[in-house]
């Protein structure tokens, strides 16, 4: 066996050692060139053989890809729909996003089921999952198969043909319509509106046995494998002999228990035996199946590696019992001849690709066609080790790509399918005299049947028997809406004159029966339920788009100029207008905006809106330094610059206009000859746009100094509650009740809520807002309120100390804690951060506790506090005796349990301050700094 040279010898390292320094320890070693793999526009391998030239014996090149391109196949005539669809039309829902999913799924569970309360979450998961598993789905279905093919056999010396494909909404009926040849260059399908045989199950994959000769005279008989969601049937078609009528007899059914309770992915013949098939399910487990007079035996002759799904296809043998399996990337082969024996056969060499289908190979040429997502692989029988030949189809990754190789005008062509599109490639690979394999030709691709970028159920060739090997042959393909179409191809010399064809599709003559079929289901909808009565509004966007992006009505030079001179006069005398709004704090880019004039694309948003500086001209006047920001720093009552932060965020960014747009020049678009000049343009002046941008947000001013204090209401009165609460406050510290910590108010930034419909004077939270005026009290929670009533607005929060309010026996800090932010090195702190303030504290109120019994106290190494804990006078104390004092490990000061609730005649209801009632207390560790965050 001669092939192509190359170097088949493996490398244990994919890479060469680190030594030393320098490029070598980054180079990686690729692999080995192992066989020729063509892709489009290269020669390939190439080899020097001996040729003879006027008697005379030299050497010449010959490449794997040969120029040579004899002949092609062309379509004798336009395609035609043969079978009308039986299915209704696909119901189209509106493409939403999983939000607008999940809350029309609530919309419809709160309209038809309102008693069902069901969490938004769930929902929304639920949709999130449903989406998920979809689109695996749809990028690969591991159980769908081919669902249409031709059984052919020979009776009474006449060739007889049936085209087997599912029928009916469900796709549960199968349909056997014969097909006629005429003139033997055209084939057509004579439909039939009858099926002649349902399912429970729809089918997803349906296989005929080659053609069958002599049937009646012999065992022999045409079988026919269907393959359903349930269950597996093998099934022997029976032909009369007088009629030449057909029946199907169910064979073997194999369900889902007798495969290893898993479903299954591919079913098979053994052509010689039509008592035997193959099945194998979906963890790469293979079956073989046998029928007798008696019983069906179900025997398993491979056992899956795991049981973890993978993608399986298997294919038996012409001649031999052999079964060829693909599991995702490896290639192995049952012998089944001499026990279960099963070896590798080839492994895809990269990673990342898979295997898809196989073809096993006649007696003749020994050729194995091996289907990957990556290439098309030739390989001989005899060595798989090493592929003969490949060649690159260039599609993306599809696990539903076939190849199926049938011989025209005596040399084989091998047809690439898949069900993602109607695109059929031709590849003419062939060997030659002295066994090399060449590809003579480029690839080229069949006139689509249906649509070429749309799904479908599968492919079906046919090839009279009697004429294997010559010039025609038929192509039928089967929608997905159970719809056939048929297209009659002629294998033509490359240099004769195709016949002129139509590209519109054409129907035969169809049966009042078969034409009611198809006005029934174009009659039928799918029912969506409730959900079909969905309400969604379409709104045009394309006028808006238009004015904004395409339509640019600049203004000229000369009036931007003008507006700028505006707008920069009177920025300065912004803090003087009494109408400016100062709601909160601004930005140069905010008081640029409202100095100028109202802008004529409002946005909800300033920052979108754009100003009248927000043009060449603006840029200009930052370039010359016209825009007043230091006349707005000193006549605002307050200022920020806060340009590191910016820088920090944008590292372009610099005080200086034109390094800006120097650094921002990095991000422009690759130059090319073919931009226009406008594109240019609006480059530079987008770069121009963010520098003015950038440098407008750089200074922050307020017309409210912030203060620890309180500010008062705009008209400068005191509000008549503070007072009340005032004098309220004073009288209950006064009294002997618990204190409650005073209602949080807020200074510089004060929050803003809106009054409820219900209530003009106050919200849900206690809020008092009059007219003009702020927000007088805001109802805290009390947890809120204690934890900020240990904080003075204005310390620093990195020297506050947490302590216990219960241990009354905590020593005061003899020194200030340490600071945690590190000081400048050569700067003294200022003399009031050394001495810390003085942390005003407040015992909080006791806390009841619903326990009255509990056991002694342990002593812990710890030094026990010397302040006895008050003990509350009751009745029944005077009857409990007094223990003695314990040493060692008890404590100094036992709890004095009290008597149990049955001595006593009623039950004690005397609560005690503290977190633990009347038990003693064991002194803690001192507790560490904790950081406060407050307002």
């Amino acid at each position: 066996m001669d092939v192509w040279p190359g170097n088949c010898h493996e490398q244990a390292g994919t890479a060469l050692e680190k030594k030393g320094k320098g490029k070598a320890k980054d180079k990686r070693v690729e692999e080995p060139w192992r066989y020729p793999s063509l892709d489009h526009g290269t020669i390939g391998a190439a080899s020097l053989r001996k040729a003879h030239y006027k008697s005379r014996k030299h050497y010449s090149w010959t490449f794997a890809a040969e120029a040579s391109f004899e002949f092609k196949l062309v379509p004798s005539d336009a395609p035609h729909e043969v079978f009308p669809p039986t299915r209704p039309k696909p119901l189209h829902a509106p493409k939403l996003t999983l939000p607008q999913r999940a809350e029309q799924g609530a919309q419809f569970l709160r309209t038809y089921y309102p008693d069902v309360e069901i969490p938004g979450w769930l929902i929304r998961d639920e949709i999130t999952d449903d989406a998920r598993i979809n689109w695996a789905f749809k990028q690969h279905d591991p159980f769908a198969g081919n669902m249409v093919d031709v059984t052919s056999f020979h009776v009474a010396k006449k060739d007889y043909a049936y085209l087997t494909f599912p029928m009916g909404e469900t796709r549960c009926q199968l349909n056997m319509s014969p097909l006629v040849v005429h003139s033997k260059t055209k084939v057509e399908l004579k439909a039939t509106a009858t099926p002649i045989h349902t399912f429970d199950t729809p089918i997803q994959q349906i296989l005929a046995s080659p053609h069958t000769d002599e049937v009646g005279k012999s065992k022999t008989a045409p079988m026919l494998g269907v393959r359903t969601m349930g269950h597996v049937t093998f099934m022997r078609v029976k032909v009369a002999r007088t009629t030449h009528t057909i029946e199907i007899e169910p064979l073997i059914t194999v369900q889902r228990a007798d495969i290893g309770d898993r479903r299954a992915v591919d079913l098979t013949f053994f052509p010689l035996n039509t008592a035997v098939g193959y099945v194998a399910n979906e963890v790469g487990s293979v079956f073989r199946c046998r029928a007798s007079e008696s019983s069906t035996i179900v025997e398993q002759v491979r056992i899956a590696d795991s049981s973890q799904p993978v993608f399986c296809r298997i294919a038996a043998h012409e001649t031999r019992e052999k079964v060829a399996a693909i599991l995702d990337a490896k290639a192995a082969m049952l012998d089944l001849r001499a026990g279960k024996q099963s070896y590798d056969l080839f492994t895809a060499p990269r990673p990342g690709v898979k295997l898809t289908s196989i073809e096993m190979p006649s007696d003749e040429d020994h050729m194995v066609r091996l289907a990957s997502t990556d290439e098309i692989l030739w390989l001989d029988e005899r060595y798989m080790q090493r592929p003969l030949f490949a060649v690159k189809h260039g599609r993306e990754f599809d696990l539903t790509l076939r190849t199926q190789t049938h011989d025209l005008t005596h040399s084989p062509l091998t047809f690439l399918t898949s069900r993602r599109n109607s695109l059929v490639t031709v590849y003419d690979v062939s060997r030659d005299s002295e066994n090399l394999v060449h590809m003579y030709g480029s690839p080229y691709a069949l006139p689509p049947l249906v649509r070429p970028d749309g799904p479908h159920s599968g492919f079906a060739f046919y090839q009279q028997p009697s004429l294997v090997g010559s010039k025609h042959i038929s192509l039928l393909q089967l929608s997905e809406r159970g719809g056939l179409s048929l297209l009659n191809l002629d294998h033509i010399s490359a240099d004769a004159t195709p016949p002129e064809t139509s590209i519109e599709h054409r129907r035969y003559q169809w049966t009042p029966e078969v034409h009611q079929l198809g006005k029934e289901a174009d009659a039928k909808r799918i029912g969506g339920g409730p959900l079909a009565g969905r309400v969604h509004s379409v709104v045009d966007m394309r006028p808006a788009y238009q004015r904004l992006f395409m339509i640019r009505k600049d203004k000229s030079l000369t009036m931007q100029s003008n507006a700028v001179d505006d707008t920069l006069e009177q920025m300065p005398r912004y803090w003087q207008d009494p109408g400016a709004p100062t709601e909160h704090v601004l930005t140069t880019f905010d008081v640029a905006i409202r100095a100028g004039d109202e802008p004529t694309d409002v946005s909800r948003n300033d920052w979108f809106t754009g100003s009248s500086l927000d043009s060449a001209a603006g840029y200009r006047a930052l370039q010359k330094g016209r825009i007043p920001k230091e006349q707005l720093a000193r006549r605002a009552p307050w200022h920020l610059e806060i340009s590191p932060f910016i820088r920090r965020k944008v590292p372009e960014f610099d005080k200086d206009p034109q390094t800006t747009m120097e650094n921002l020049a990095r991000y422009d678009v690759a130059d090319d000859p073919r931009r226009p000049a406008e594109s240019y343009r609006r480059e530079t002046e987008a770069r121009s746009q963010l520098a003015l941008d950038l440098s407008l947000a750089c200074d922050v001013y307020s017309t409210n100094r912030p203060s620890r204090h309180v500010l008062a209401p705009p008209n400068g009165s005191a509000n008549l509650d503070d007072d009340m609460l005032s004098i309220s406050l004073s009288t209950q510290a006064m009294s002997l009740g618990e204190l409650e910590p005073p209602p949080v108010q807020f200074g510089f930034l004060r929050p803003i809520r809106k009054v409820p419909q219900w209530d003009d004077s106050k919200d849900a939270d206690g809020e008092v807002r009059h007219e003009n005026e702020g927000i007088a009290r805001l109802g805290t929670p009390l947890g809120v309120r204690l934890l900020l009533q240990e904080w003075e607005v204005g310390t620093d929060p990195y020297e506050y100390v947490y302590r216990d309010p219960y241990d009354d026996s905590a020593a005061e800090p003899a020194t200030a804690p340490r600071r945690l932010a590190k000081e400048p090195a050569g700067k003294e702190p200022p003399e009031q951060s050394r001495v810390p303030p003085q942390v005003h504290t407040q015992r909080p109120p006791a806390v009841a506790s619903s326990v009255h019994h509990g056991p002694p106290a342990i002593a812990s190494s710890q030094p026990v506090s010397t302040r006895r804990p008050l003990m509350a006078a009751r009745s029944e104390d005077a009857l409990a005796p007094r223990r003695p004092p314990t040493t060692g490990s008890q404590p100094a000061d036992p709890w004095t349990a009290p008597p149990s609730s049955q001595d006593v005649p009623f039950a004690s209801t005397q609560v005690l301050p503290g977190p633990h009632g009347g038990r003693s207390t064991v002194a803690r560790k001192k507790p560490g700094k904790k950081r406060l965050g407050g307002f």
